[in-house]
């Protein structure tokens, strides 16, 4: 039995050792031990940390949507800065107002009035009170709660309700604590100009 017994060649002793180093060495390159990262999701997790911080402390490099202005905000804040009501606010005000307000240097009209040219109106004040009493305009620009100067006086009725009075072409609505008088051609039923009045007249 001795004499049968065949020993295993030197050969293949070394050659399953260096498979068995291979295949231990490649077990050890491809897995991570627990707890580690590769190194380029480490790079990119701690640049993208520095960008959270980095816009947190700069609020002004964070990227906002704004939505579009649409036609119709565009039209309404047009109208806004054209209301007559700007200039009906200007009843009751002292000359020191008016130059407060209007940063235009008026001339010297009839009666004691002043013309702002560049504003397109006239302003008379009253000389008991030194007050802001009439405003006169032809600016076919004003929105009058949607009448224009320009349009029939109808558009004016439509605005503002029936007239407290009609005559000869001059039609007065009560309108806050004051008055509007719109002028309008008797003929062609055309606007052409409108008083804003403190009083009645």
């Amino acid at each position: 039995m001795i004499l049968q017994n065949k020993k295993t060649p030197v050969r293949w002793t070394v050659i399953m050792l260096l498979c068995l180093i291979l295949l231990t060495g490649c077990s050890s390159t491809s897995s991570s031990s627990p707890g580690t990262e590769p190194q380029d999701t480490a790079v990119t997790e701690s640049s993208s940390k520095a960008g959270e911080i980095s816009a947190t402390q700069n609020p002004t490099i964070a990227v906002t949507e704004e939505e579009p202005v649409t036609h119709d905000q565009v039209s309404s804040a047009d109208n806004e800065a054209n209301s007559f009501e700007i200039y009906f606010d200007l009843l009751g005000s002292s000359k020191q107002d008016l130059i407060n307000n209007i940063s235009e240097k008026p001339e010297s009209v009839d009666e004691g009035g002043l013309e702002y040219k560049e504003t397109g109106i006239r302003v008379w004040l009253n000389t008991d009170t030194g007050i802001v009493n009439q405003v006169f305009t032809q600016r076919e620009d004003l929105d009058f709660k949607g009448a224009k100067i320009g349009d029939k006086a109808e558009s004016f009725k439509n605005a503002f309700g029936e007239p407290i009075s009609d005559q000869n072409g001059d039609m007065h609505f009560k309108y806050k604590d004051g008055y509007i008088s719109v002028n309008y051609d008797t003929q062609t039923g055309v606007t052409f100009a409108v008083y804003l009045l403190s009083e009645d007249f």
